[in-house]
């Protein structure tokens, strides 16, 4: 459940941030599911994202090999990314998983178009 706070209370805001996360990520793509919230105050997008069993906070060089892989380009800010098209950032430990396997989910990320 989303409460907007990060959206600026947009509920398109979100779902636009979520379409551009699913196109770039797209094993830990999210589906909408619905709202919820509380009757005559809130509503809140609920949203679903498939769980990444074994897994733990990746390491900025992992998450940096694996951007660059995407064809992103660091910047000088860290966990911040770009190429021609998109601006990706606060892609640091905290949002990108690594399993047992070494593959990488970004499980949270701020993305925009160019």
């Amino acid at each position: 459940m989303n409460n907007l706070l990060n959206n600026n209370g947009s509920i398109v805001s979100l779902l636009q941030k979520v379409l551009l996360h699913n196109a770039i990520f797209p094993d830990t793509a999210y589906s909408f599911h619905g709202f919820a919230g509380f009757d005559g105050r809130t509503v809140q997008p609920v949203l679903y994202q498939p769980r990444v069993a074994d897994a733990k906070p990746a390491n900025q060089i992992m998450i940096d090999t694996y951007m660059a892989a995407l064809g992103f380009e660091k910047t000088s800010e860290e966990g911040r990314f770009t190429n021609r098209d998109y601006e990706a950032w606060d892609l640091l430990p905290r949002n990108v998983l690594v399993d047992n396997e070494g593959d990488i989910f970004v499980v949270d990320a701020e993305i925009k178009r160019l």
